[in-house]
């Protein structure tokens, strides 16, 4: 089995674990580089790309690519997660909300409806997403709420959207992850990722 690595809270001490959620590095140039000492909020997205194997790669390519002039810190789809950004630097996810967040960019489409969120494929990429996610609070101190617009206006720290950010602060129009996210299933295994302890902490670039 491939080992992966576990980095503690501090992005120290490296160890192996089987079986965790897998994740590799592609490095994105479209980035603010900073060492930020306080993060509040974690962004949710879609990818727009479809229900397949590689989704998080592709996404993971167009960040790459400097003329997409667009990043996250973490792509995930049902079977991987990729590191883009390093979570001290801020990646360019949600304009207006960049300064202090977290983008993690899941597989699929805003507008794919209940349905479309409860396949087994889109299950996948909701659990590893939480496991990221859980991650991420665990680090900074986040806690596992949900945010809408007025509470990013208000600077509340928690977990929101694309859209919330955009009600927010009116710098996009985007609207992922869409109305039939179900917001409540994800923040549970949050949650449950956190009690348990499996969390992937950070990737190596962390």
């Amino acid at each position: 089995m491939r080992a992966f690595y576990h980095y503690d809270r501090h992005g120290c001490g490296a160890r192996a674990l089987e079986g965790a959620v897998p994740y590799a590095f592609v490095e994105s140039p479209n980035v603010t580089r900073a060492e930020r000492r306080r993060i509040d909020v974690v962004v949710i997205h879609t990818m727009e790309i479809g229900e397949r194997d590689g989704a998080a790669a592709a996404c993971a390519r167009w960040f790459a690519d400097p003329a997409a002039q667009v990043s996250a810190h973490y792509c995930v789809d049902a079977g991987t997660v990729i590191q883009c950004v390093r979570e001290r630097d801020i990646a360019w996810h949600a304009r207006g909300g960049n300064g202090n967040s977290v983008g993690i960019e899941l597989a699929g489409f805003a507008g794919q409806g209940a349905d479309g969120w409860s396949d087994p494929y889109s299950q996948a990429v909701l659990e590893r997403a939480a496991a990221v996610a859980a991650g991420v609070c665990a680090r900074h101190g986040i806690p596992m709420r949900r945010l809408r617009g007025a509470d990013l206006r208000a600077r509340r720290r928690g977990i929101g959207g694309h859209a919330d950010v955009s009600d927010a602060f009116g710098k996009s129009d985007h609207r992922d992850p869409g109305p039939d996210f179900p917001w409540q299933r994800f923040l549970r295994l949050v949650r449950a990722s956190a009690r348990g302890g499996d969390v992937v902490e950070r990737a190596a670039q962390a």
